[in-house]
């Protein structure tokens, strides 16, 4: 898996699962492969690793998921963020299972022998920044750790999202830029408090019926759902699946219905549907609040990707 150092945009390519195994090498990442077979192919579309600092380690990814894949960490560095702009990424950690979508950001601290798992389903876009730091980095920035093992999941500020989202890779000084953003993202990573998701226990069932109504919203986003069905559906009390969604997936429901609504919009529109169009078919019957909502969420008018 080669790095993209240049102002030119990384090449779009195929990633075998010896790709992969390489860049395990490089990381301390122990890589499988359920479902191995034919090319081999498990990745398509760009990943460039970047050193912005002695020590400091920022990996960019925008890529389509070919086939599944599970990873380990064997060897973690003392601070690790991920943070996902665009698809979902299931961890496990010290017996807990972690969901990030979205605009959401995982902060962690590992002692050497503890394990981090992912798991990389097929069919899906991933656009993910991960940013880590050994113990002389740590030093140099004068940033403490907490003692232990410790983790939190927390929701990327609309600035922060937005640039990392529109980064072009272009761009002169990107190098500084990513160094910026890196410092950025450490700065607000630490200093949040922990989410409930870190303070609730979920039973197995209970995550599997949130992460049903998840995957309904994913699915169908432009139906007019109300909070008793959804919560009817997930056999749990309004106020208990309002509290148990936002304790597990770090954001509230009908702000993830917002954004899944606002995603498809995008996607109308750069498929060559207007304004009005896009908003009809995401379940908005205004194309003012349409326009506003989409404004406020990517920070440009819906009408400027009207080709």
């Amino acid at each position: 898996m080669s790095a993209c150092y240049s102002q030119e945009s990384c090449e779009t390519r195929l990633f075998t699962h010896h790709d992969l195994l390489d860049f395990g090498q490089r990381y301390a990442l122990d890589y499988r492969f359920p479902d191995l077979s034919g090319s081999g192919s498990i990745l398509q579309g760009q990943v460039e690793e970047l050193k912005v600092r002695p020590g400091m380690q920022l990996v960019y990814s925008n890529v389509r998921v070919i086939a599944p894949y599970e990873s380990s960490s064997l060897n973690p560095r003392p601070l690790n963020m991920i943070i996902v702009l665009q698809g979902q990424v299931r961890l496990r950690l010290g017996g807990e299972s972690i969901l990030l979508s979205e605009q959401m950001a995982l902060t962690v601290g590992l002692e050497q022998g503890v394990q981090l798992d992912a798991f990389q389903p097929s069919e899906q876009n991933l656009k993910v920044l991960s940013l880590s730091l050994n113990h002389s980095a740590l030093d140099e920035l004068g940033i403490p750790l907490r003692s232990g093992n410790w983790w939190l999941t927390w929701k990327l500020p609309l600035h922060l999202y937005q640039g990392l989202l529109f980064f072009r890779k272009d761009m002169q000084l990107a190098k500084l830029y990513l160094e910026g953003m890196g410092l950025q993202l450490l700065s607000q990573g630490l200093t949040e408090e922990p989410t409930a998701s870190c303070k609730t226990r979920l039973l197995p069932q209970e995550r599997l019926r949130l992460e049903q109504i998840h995957e309904l919203i994913t699915t169908h986003p432009q139906k007019d759902y109300s909070l008793s069905e959804l919560a009817q559906l997930a056999a749990m009390s309004p106020s208990s699946l309002r509290n148990k969604f936002k304790a597990y997936y770090g954001q509230t429901l009908f702000n993830f219905l917002k954004q899944q609504r606002l995603q498809m919009a995008h996607h109308y529109l750069m498929q060559g549907f207007s304004v009005q169009q896009a908003a009809h078919f995401t379940g908005y019957s205004h194309a003012t609040n349409f326009t506003t909502a989409f404004r406020k969420h990517f920070g440009v008018a819906p009408s400027s990707l009207v080709r």
